[in-house]
């Protein structure tokens, strides 16, 4: 029931998808935290509601998760973050706040969140390379960031493993914290990269001698064929379309209209009229003489 409901948090039920540059961000914490869930909030927007909730240092450990690549459909599946998902809907009993952002405009980066915990609770921070599968189990003394690096995820059939293996090392991470301790989970992400595209995210400063005013002026004639570069081994039907909406409809209705004539011209030929009818009777004229 919970991972449901995580779902369609995660999810925004069908209208999800219409977001490419998005991302979604989780938080939950055994301590109170002041801020509110939304489904629509721009980065900068979040990094300021956060950095005014964690400059009071609610907690003593900052899970700080930096997942690349994923968008919000990605944690709709039911075994995506079994893991995330309890601790998001209430399921695991020592979480008393949860903030969930369906859809992150920009990229909400893990460094700068680290730098507010830094500046504002003198923690020191222990970087997780998630790539490699180990760590160290001996996190320091309390203030501590722990910024776990995961890799971006893959475009394939893998993506969803990727994910659930992800998931199982963050709640691995946590259950090694003291229990003593209160803890904050902030899994930041970016959106993802789709197939046939170079890169999800536009970056004005990646081309420097361009103006980014004038872009929408461009247009990319790449998709279009020269006339003279007509292949003749192709076929006619694949250059062009013979049987167009219009046509099939002009041709339905010339079939209707044609029934119809036909139909009045067989009931016109079949009247038989003998050919007295056309006659003039002049029987009863001679009668009225002879009276």
């Amino acid at each position: 029931m919970y991972l449901r409901s995580f779902s369609l948090l995660a999810l925004g039920a069908a209208t999800a998808s219409a977001f490419r540059d998005t991302s979604p961000f989780f938080l939950a914490s055994t301590s109170e935290f002041l801020s509110n869930s939304a489904y629509f909030k721009t980065a900068p927007a979040l990094l300021d509601d956060l950095s005014s909730g964690l400059g009071a240092c609610p907690s003593d450990y900052y899970v700080i998760v930096s997942q690349p690549g994923v968008h919000s459909t990605d944690f709709a599946a039911r075994k995506s973050a079994p893991r995330l998902g309890a601790k998001m809907t209430g399921a695991d009993k020592s979480i008393r706040s949860t903030v969930t952002v369906n859809e992150v405009v920009g990229v909400l980066e893990a460094k700068k969140i680290q730098s507010v915990l830094e500046g504002e609770c003198g923690a020191q921070s222990t970087v997780i390379d998630a790539s490699s599968g180990s760590y160290s189990t001996d996190f320091g003394a309390d203030p501590r960031v722990l910024l776990i690096k995961f890799p971006a995820l893959p475009l394939g059939s893998e993506r969803a493993q990727q994910l659930s293996d992800n998931d199982g090392l963050l709640s691995d991470i946590v259950e090694r914290l003291p229990s003593s301790k209160k803890y904050t989970i902030l899994y930041t992400t970016s959106p993802r990269e789709y197939e046939g595209s170079s890169s999800g995210i536009y970056d004005s400063e990646s081309v420097p001698y361009e103006d980014p005013i004038h872009q929408d002026l461009k247009r990319d004639f790449s998709a279009y064929a020269r006339q003279d570069e007509y292949s003749p081994a192709s076929s006619l039907f694949q250059e062009y379309q013979y049987l167009t909406p219009g046509l099939f409809m002009g041709f339905l209705a010339s079939f209707f209209f044609l029934s119809i004539l036909y139909v009045g011209f067989s009931a016109l030929s079949s009247l038989e009229v003998p050919y007295a009818a056309f006659e003039k009777d002049t029987s009863s004229s001679v009668q009225k003489k002879q009276q």
